[in-house]
């Protein structure tokens, strides 16, 4: 049995985001309104779960999805948009970590990814302000020989041609801040609106007819001999199988379990909008740009020319109000471009994410296979939640390689569980943003 802790209702207190500005909630139309039977019950309204529930959906299985708040309520609606291929780790970092053979595989993986989402806004038309490009910009000298030396290698080692470097005059024509040394842009990946995405595949997930539970919070699962049983406050669930796709918000939801990832609190601001012309003299071809740092910057122009800019966490478990958040970005976006000081700054944001020892996202079963979950992304997975859903379905339709790769993944528990793993994981940001500031 498990049961999930109340949540800290941490976001309840910001005004809306500019993602849930720029779109229409779902607004569910299905109720719990007495206990039920299915094959299998999805619990979180984000990527993982939608996806998990569109493709066991396809295979004919009836399925129902239980949301604690709203669709895209969690990190899936609040991130920065970025699309990027790969794990959260350099190729090179995973072959060392795991292998050359489970290195490529992940690989393949990662590609397929970015390529599963481009597939899914196509096939349904799903208006989400797709554009290409990831610009990964040096802040320290280091970086350059990096940079040239994951081109060499991924030219040499996965006959990969989707990265190109930038010296220091290029990369200032690019992305016009003195900041940067460099850069290496990534052509595989793309940036987009997620919420609008994660609405969007949610809209589909109603015409193959799963419910969508909204502002239904599950409370405990219990394992029975053939089956599983999920308690909300408006019914019980007696389902095949259950998938818990809570990522950054799972709480005690499968136990010890969260004791593989610390949830982190980010923020982004969105600037009121600049202007096509305006933007292109900041950014020329509308990449999307994340730097070099451990505490790192991430931005890129939105569909209708905002700047949307996030960096910087919090070492407690509280979220910056929206003042706070405001202030405190803006001051790190001021850093990168002094000449946005005469924008407005229209929305300020926060989200949780899930952050694992080694960065590597944590797939695994529990409740004798009758329980499958899937998270810690580690701030690297708008393309991965996806991909994620995808291979949870083939699991349980008896497919199991694919996910495995991820599932026979190590991950390290951190030391003595909840009574430590923030003070440890502070002491970490505290010992990082220090070095960040001696080398920048």
């Amino acid at each position: 049995m498990f049961n999930k802790n109340k949540t800290y209702e941490q976001h309840d207190n910001e005004k809306i985001s500019f993602y849930r500005n720029s779109v229409e909630d779902l607004n569910s139309q299905d109720y719990l309104l007495a206990d039920i039977n299915v094959d299998i019950c999805v619990i979180g309204g984000g990527l993982t779960g939608i996806s998990t529930a569109l493709n066991l959906s396809k295979k004919g299985y009836s399925v129902v999805l239980c949301e604690a708040r709203k669709i895209g309520w969690g990190a899936s609606g609040r991130n920065g948009g970025q699309l990027g291929i790969g794990m959260r780790k350099d190729q090179y970092t995973v072959e060392k970590m795991l292998g050359l053979s489970h290195a490529k595989e992940l690989w393949k993986l990662g590609l397929e990814s970015v390529d599963e989402v481009k597939t899914l806004i196509k096939e349904y038309n799903i208006n989400c302000h797709l554009v290409n490009g990831i610009m990964s910009s040096a802040c320290f000298p280091k970086d350059i020989d990096e940079f040239k030396f994951e081109l060499e290698y991924m030219s040499k080692n996965y006959n990969s041609d989707g990265y190109k470097f930038f010296n220091s005059s290029e990369i200032k024509n690019e992305i016009n801040s003195d900041t940067y040394l460099a850069g290496l842009l990534d052509t595989y990946s793309y940036h987009l609106n997620p919420l609008k995405l994660t609405i969007g595949l949610a809209k589909i997930l109603q015409k193959y007819k799963v419910r969508i539970y909204e502002d239904t919070a599950v409370e405990n699962i219990f394992e029975k001999k053939d089956s599983v049983e999920i308690y909300t406050k408006k019914g019980v669930i007696k389902s095949n199988k259950v998938v818990v796709a809570c990522n950054g918000y799972l709480d005690n939801l499968i136990g010890s379990k969260r004791n593989k990832f610390m949830p982190i609190n980010n923020y982004i601001i969105a600037t009121e909008p600049l202007g096509e012309e305006k933007a292109r003299e900041i950014i020329k071809n509308n990449y999307a740009v994340c730097d070099t740092r451990f505490m790192l910057d991430y931005y890129r122009f939105s569909e209708d020319w905002r700047m949307i800019f996030g960096g910087g966490e919090t070492v407690t478990s509280k979220f910056v109000k929206d003042s706070g958040t405001l202030k405190f970005v803006r001051k790190r976006m001021l850093k990168v471009f002094p000449e946005l000081e005469k924008y407005k700054i229209d929305y300020s944001w926060g989200g949780s994410l899930a952050i694992t020892v080694n960065r590597l996202p944590h797939f695994g079963t529990l409740m004798n296979n009758k329980l499958f979950y899937a998270f810690g992304y580690s701030g690297h997975g708008l393309a991965l939640s996806v991909l994620a859903g995808k291979l949870i379905a083939e699991k349980i339709n008896g497919k199991e390689d694919r996910f495995n790769f991820f599932a026979d993944i190590n991950h390290m528990s951190i030391p003595f569980g909840n009574l430590l793993r923030r003070s440890i994981y502070s002491t970490a940001v505290l010992y990082y943003r220090f070095r960040d500031f001696l080398n920048g």
